[in-house]
């Protein structure tokens, strides 16, 4: 005869046992367009995200016009995430040893003249990865939080435009769970400047 105890743990290993929830799945590229959608709403009333984001500084933020998408920048920026989330890194010169410069210029994309032509230059990339989901980017990157500069805010807001305004704007995003942050992130944001 099973003494009771043998029978109460082997009964429990029969019973069915809850799995584990699977990690929220996202559309990427609906956290794009809802990125885009944030990034433009930023840009046209930073005062009102100073409450949302907890960034008092966003109310002396002049408004700025919305981006417009730009299927060129949108390929490079997929390019650049995916690459970030393949190889598990998170660097504005990817493991090639160039920046986004370089990918836009032999793309032929017409930026203005003055833009660097160095191989390892970036004038138009914010980048971003996290491992909670990719719904935040354009809040992280607007915060910039341990980014004394508060360079990528300057990027994404136009602070630093000047007389050549960035008016095209192209999103993509990466999903990695073998990666160090999951979620990749690149934002292009660049003037087209056609006809130098």
């Amino acid at each position: 005869m099973i003494p009771l105890k043998y029978l109460v743990v082997w009964l429990a290993l029969l019973l069915p046992t809850k799995q584990p929830t699977p990690r929220q799945e996202y559309d990427l590229q609906a956290a794009v367009q809802a990125n885009f959608e944030e990034l433009n709403a930023v840009r046209q009333n930073p005062a009102k995200y100073a409450a949302i984001y907890k960034v008092p500084a966003l109310r002396q933020v002049p408004a700025r016009p919305a981006l417009v998408w730009d299927d060129t920048l949108a390929r490079l920026a997929q390019r650049k995430a995916e690459d970030m989330a393949a190889k598990n890194y998170m660097e504005h010169v990817d493991k090639k040893g160039r920046g986004m410069n370089f990918y836009l210029w032999q793309a032929n994309y017409p930026l203005p003249d003055f833009f660097s032509r160095d191989i390892r230059a970036n004038n138009v990339e914010s980048i971003a990865a996290n491992t909670e989901g990719p719904v935040g980017f354009v809040q992280q990157l607007i915060i910039d939080q341990g980014v004394p500069s508060l360079g990528h805010r300057k990027h994404l807001l136009g602070l630093n435009d000047g007389s050549t305004p960035a008016t095209q704007v192209g999103i993509g995003m990466a999903y990695n769970p073998n990666s160090k942050y999951k979620y990749y992130c690149s934002i292009l944001i660049a003037p087209k400047v056609e006809n130098q």
